[in-house]
């Protein structure tokens, strides 16, 4: 059984990151029926999506502010690699009904389950592992084929050190880690219509897999221009 948790401000999209970051449990609104092991999926509003997993950890209390609503506490918060957009899942779960009108909490299970958790596993693959170009292949998912010629060319042109952080494997860990790195689309491949070319160097950028997560962690993605602001204002 899983439940559908939604936030619709800020403050909400604000917790349930910081929550994936630090591992402290939220106090967050449940279905009546939701029990302690049940497994929960948190849905934010554009420009996010459904963006993290959890579990719920106490069982749902009358809600003391809100006649009719319950609360639990949810914990084990793990962020997606990236969102998933709301109409990824519309258009590829036509069967569920709820994408549509995505009012309220929801809980689903049996084939509905599977299917949301195929779509969400098989969105986070095509995102974090960009290693592939531009072909449409279509099954139950529609995913982008990238070419791996493109990808080895970038990475003869511009070196293994991250673009955005400087971060190289080799330096840290060793000729074991040595060469190791993603490659990054400048431009998201999914929206370029199909087939297309690809200039290695011009289209395309080696970073670590931390930068690139950062990069899709909402949408449209950061640009390394951004990425790289954001790094030098964390760093004192």
């Amino acid at each position: 059984m899983l439940h559908i948790l939604l936030g619709d401000s800020r403050a909400d999209t604000d917790s349930v990151f910081k929550a994936g970051d630090t591992d402290k449990p939220l106090l967050w609104v449940v279905p009546k029926k939701a029990r302690a092991g049940d497994s929960v999926l948190f849905y934010l509003p554009k420009p996010h999506g459904f963006v993290a997993r959890g579990s719920v950890d106490s069982e749902a209390q009358p809600n003391t502010h809100r006649t009719g609503r319950y609360t639990a506490m949810v914990g084990d918060i793990q962020l997606l690699a990236s969102s998933v957009p709301l109409a990824f899942i519309r258009d590829n779960h036509k069967t569920w009904k709820w994408p549509t009108y995505p009012r309220g909490y929801a809980t689903i299970d049996g084939a509905t389950e599977k299917r949301l958790n195929e779509l969400l596993d098989g969105y986070q693959d095509t995102v974090a592992e960009p290693l592939t170009e531009g072909t449409p292949k279509t099954g139950s998912v529609t995913t982008y084929e990238r070419n791996p010629v493109a990808r080895q060319e970038c990475i003869e042109h511009y070196g293994c050190t991250c673009f955005a952080c400087g971060f190289s494997f080799g330096e840290t860990y060793g000729e074991t880690a040595d060469g190791y790195i993603h490659v990054h689309h400048l431009e998201n491949i999914a929206g370029r219509g199909g087939k297309h070319a690809v200039d290695p160097v011009k289209d395309l950028r080696p970073v670590c897999p931390n930068c690139h997560l950062v990069i899709h962690r909402q949408r449209p993605p950061l640009s390394i221009a951004e990425l790289k602001k954001m790094l030098k204002a964390a760093r004192p």
